[in-house]
């Protein structure tokens, strides 16, 4: 992290360098105010800590600049001062400063509070650049193979789960497979509609009040939209109509998971376009290896970009089979999670539609499941910590030590 003090006195810049360095920041400095806002033209620093009193012109002035500057208006910016004067407080923070901190204070304090600025002032402008280029903010994952028995709905299940778990907001768990789907079943839940009920619905009459009111709501609060009781024909609904329900989704959820069918129909391949992540499950044998190596043919003639992709290979079985190694090799591309082979949790989740993830919080599988999510959440999320964090959130935040 780059970090850009503005103080008229070296004694500071002297006392918090090496806590820095120690951190692992770099620590510019300036003399004064015009020296300092120069600088933060040039280097770009993540965060910047202004003093109040300057020789040229004040802290306040600063941070008025700053703040007016649509290129430098999310920079977490710390104000220094040796008064702890109310009123030049107030001026701060209304003018837009993030923190205050009165002289003398304790280089470790300053750092730790750094820290977590830096990582709201990175989410806020991931925010802006969004808006600006309309891109979305939902986190939308598809799980996806082209071979059966890899456990796609089970992931899918688990990993919507884990969504709503950790973050406790509008998380939807999606059923693309129209013809054998088998989400609600999974959930235990009988669905109030499906898919099937939008067939006879003029485009012109979907609006968002009916898109919210088709999803069924699961004991857990996490809202799923069932594939159709009994198979319907995949060409039921055109492209114009995914597109419509599927942008429409993206607004009102903040977490999407899709189960998908193993195949490339265009209603797959709809699902796969609108998913920022694709999981690509996978198991350890030669069939489900030769699958995946032609899904990732697919996926690049239809020009999926890699850094969409992410593998999982599920332990699926206790006979040895072939090894991460072998298969990163073989598809010139790394594994990026792994299930452990848990039959028993995954079993009783299947025949009696309790989910392992809410049966069985710290089982391996369980864990391993809420990494995930954890890992494929929208730099937004992971950036602005919530204000009431749930267990879920403690946990996995403390085993991949990104809780600060």
């Amino acid at each position: 992290m780059r970090v850009l003090l503005i103080d008229d006195e070296p004694f500071y810049y002297k006392l918090m360098n090496k806590p820095m360095k120690d951190a692992g920041h770099v620590l510019e400095y300036s003399k004064t105010g015009k020296d300092g806002l120069a600088k933060v033209s040039a280097t770009k620093p993540d965060v910047i800590i202004v003093d109040l009193r300057l020789p040229d012109i004040s802290g306040h002035d600063i941070l008025e600049r700053l703040r007016r500057d649509a290129e430098f208006s999310n920079i977490p910016v710390i104000v220094i001062t040796a008064k702890n004067e109310l009123g030049d407080k107030l001026k701060a923070f209304e003018l837009g400063a993030d923190d205050y901190l009165v002289k003398p204070f304790q280089p470790e304090e300053l750092v730790a509070r750094m820290r977590i600025l830096a990582r709201r002032g990175k989410a806020m402008k991931i925010v802006s650049e969004m808006e600006k280029s309309d891109e979305k903010l939902t986190t939308i994952v598809a799980v996806h193979s082209l071979r059966g028995g890899v456990g796609t709905t089970s992931i899918a299940v688990n990993l919507a789960l884990a969504f709503k778990q950790i973050w406790a907001k509008e998380t939807l768990l999606i059923d693309a497979v129209l013809s054998a789907g088998q989400v609600a079943m999974m959930l235990n839940s009988k669905p109030r509609y499906t898919w099937e009920d939008f067939a006879d619905i003029e485009l012109k009459n979907i609006d968002d009040d009916l898109i919210k009111e088709i999803a069924s709501q699961h004991s857990s609060g996490l809202a799923f939209i069932s594939a159709p009781r009994s198979p319907i024909a995949l060409d039921t609904f055109g492209d114009e109509f995914w597109q419509l329900v599927l942008d429409k989704l993206a607004k009102q959820y903040e977490f999407i998971v899709i189960d998908t069918a193993h195949d490339f129909a265009d209603i797959t391949i709809q699902m796969l376009n609108f998913a920022s992540n694709l999981v690509l499950v996978l198991a350890p044998e030669m069939s489900s290896l030769r699958a995946a190596m032609s899904t990732l043919d697919i996926y690049d003639k239809l020009g999926f970009p890699t850094d969409k992709i992410q593998l999982l290979l599920n332990s699926n079985t206790s006979i040895a089979g072939i090894r991460q190694a072998q298969i990163e090799k073989v598809l010139a591309r790394p594994v990026e999670f792994v299930l452990p082979y848990e039959p028993d949790e995954v079993l009783r989740a299947v025949n009696f539609g309790e989910p392992f993830l809410l049966k069985n919080p710290d089982s391996p599988i369980s864990t391993k499941i809420e990494d995930m999510a954890y890992i494929l959440t929208h730099d937004v999320h992971k950036n602005l910590p919530p204000a009431a964090p749930t267990e879920a959130w403690k946990r996995v935040t403390k085993r991949l030590g990104d809780s600060k």
